[in-house]
């Protein structure tokens, strides 16, 4: 998409989790798309360093 499309047909909003924002987007009749996203879970091996680097037990 072009900077011209952009200011002639108006920005496009993607809204990724944030339920009250894209509500709040509905209200004002901005469109709008919302995804369900959430970052990816920690693997356990990285938590495991971050436990050690606090100082607790990891077994």
């Amino acid at each position: 998409m072009s900077f011209k499309d952009l200011l002639d047909n108006g920005p496009k909003v993607v809204n990724l989790g944030m339920e009250r924002f894209y509500l709040d987007l509905q209200d004002q009749e901005v469109p709008a798309v919302k995804v369900n996203w959430r970052p990816p879970l920690a693997k356990s091996s990285l938590m495991d360093k971050l436990r050690k680097s606090r100082g607790e037990e990891v077994e």
